[in-house]
């Protein structure tokens, strides 16, 4: 038994791209036994994402999928077939968790009804991850990254008011659902094992963790519900300026010093007598577009633009302002405070080589977080599981083979550790 707090925790993973996965690394990574289900042929559409090393494509080398799959176990089973939902029924007899990202319904065609499995396994959880959730109207659209950023509220005020809204960059909406999915697994687990309540089946609407998100939406949202303001893209926001990304001698700096911080503001500028100046004090100066043109133009970017960014940073934290450097990538891999907690971790694969990858999104005073094996290789622990946990002999698994139920690489009776 391992003293990581999830090692007595069996799941079985039936997502792919990011938001499953993601939802299922964050029980891997602190001890969970997952066991990825993978399609025959390809594995994971993650597998065929970049970004790959020399920017040539390789569906063991998709630095997507490497990183959301440390830790877990690849089992390829034909889902299609009689046989292979036989199987993925015997390994759910031995599981705490199902975490599936189909769409709904799907399960149900595959003979996988949640609400039978639950009838079956009654102290099953099942997450299920969807666009838009197992109910409502909007139940069977199809959605990507930006089209749930968009419905969620955020985009609608982000940009220049003259030009089109503008989402955040990557895949926020997908890892923000992936958290929140993870997170919700775990108390309805909690509440099975503790509070004697069973098996729960948990609908995770990807739509909805945006609406939760505290990325400006529930701000806005309370806005809305208590005084009707709606807001439009580019004008002052409540918190008043300086506020946001400004150019300085070698670079960009984020700063949060408007508002009740203004008085922190004009001292930072020496100009202490501004606090009170009608045309900037909050909160009606702090709220005038003309105001706001005036203070950047004639005293913030000409003060900002005669320093570097570290100097401006260490100055508006003497402030104690809000404030920080806008690091490149470099920058961040490398910087002095990231290395000092360890945060990134070098991890050999044995088809992509050594690569440094984010580590734990926390650190507990325990060692909890833990690297057990890097991402697996498609199929590459069918063999393994099968054996392990079905009592499955060496002539069952050739014939399951051979029928198309499912498929071992040839590293399926290797353990790849690091």
């Amino acid at each position: 038994m391992s003293d990581q707090p999830l090692s007595d925790i069996r799941v079985i993973d039936l997502t792919q791209y990011i938001a499953g996965p993601y939802c299922t690394k964050l029980l891997a990574d602190f001890g969970a036994d997952v066991i990825k289900i993978e399609r025959p042929g390809g594995g994971d559409l993650a597998r065929r994402l970049g970004p790959f090393p020399g920017d040539v494509p390789h569906s063991e080398k998709s630095g997507l999928f490497l990183h959301l799959n440390t830790n877990k176990r690849s089992v390829v089973l034909n889902l299609k077939t009689s046989e292979g939902t036989d199987v993925l029924r015997s390994l759910l007899s031995g599981a705490d968790i199902l975490v599936e990202s189909f769409r709904p319904g799907e399960m149900a065609r595959l003979g996988l009804d949640p609400a039978d499995l639950q009838q079956t396994y009654p102290n099953l959880v099942i997450t299920s991850i969807s666009n838009f959730g197992q109910t409502g109207p909007y139940r069977d659209y199809k959605a990507s990254e930006i089209t749930l950023f968009a419905m969620g509220g955020r985009m609608s005020r982000s940009g220049l008011p003259d030009r089109y809204p503008l989402k955040l960059g990557g895949n926020h909406v997908q890892y923000q659902a992936g958290n929140c999915a993870a997170m919700a697994t775990l108390f309805a687990w909690y509440a099975g094992r503790y509070k004697g309540i069973g098996g729960q089946h948990v609908d995770i609407a990807i739509f909805e963790t945006q609406l939760a998100s505290y990325n400006s939406r529930m701000p806005y949202l309370l806005a809305y519900a208590y005084t009707g303001e709606r807001g439009t893209r580019g004008e002052p926001g409540g918190g008043g300026y300086p506020s946001g990304y400004y150019p300085c001698a070698d670079g960009y700096i984020h700063i949060t010093g408007g508002g009740a911080f203004f008085p922190r503001s004009a001292a930072l500028l020496g100009r202490p007598e501004l606090a009170t100046d009608p045309r900037f004090a909050p909160p009606l100066g702090q709220l005038n577009r003309q105001s706001k043109e005036e203070f950047e133009i004639t005293l913030w970017l000409p003060w900002l633009l005669e320093r570097t960014r570290s100097e401006v940073v260490e100055t508006a934290q003497s402030y104690e302002l809000l404030c920080g450097a806008v690091y490149s990538i470099d920058e961040v891999v490398q910087n002095p405070q990231l290395t000092a907690r360890e945060y990134f971790v070098d991890i050999d694969h044995p088809v992509s080589g050594t690569f440094r990858y984010p580590g734990a999104p926390i650190m507990p005073s325990e060692p909890w977080w833990r690297l057990r094996r890097p991402a697996p290789l498609l199929g590459q622990h069918t063999g393994e599981v099968l054996t392990e946990l079905l009592g499955a002999s060496a002539e069952e698994l050739a014939r399951l083979e051979e029928r198309g139920v499912i498929t071992s690489s040839a590293y399926s009776n290797e353990r790849v550790s690091l």
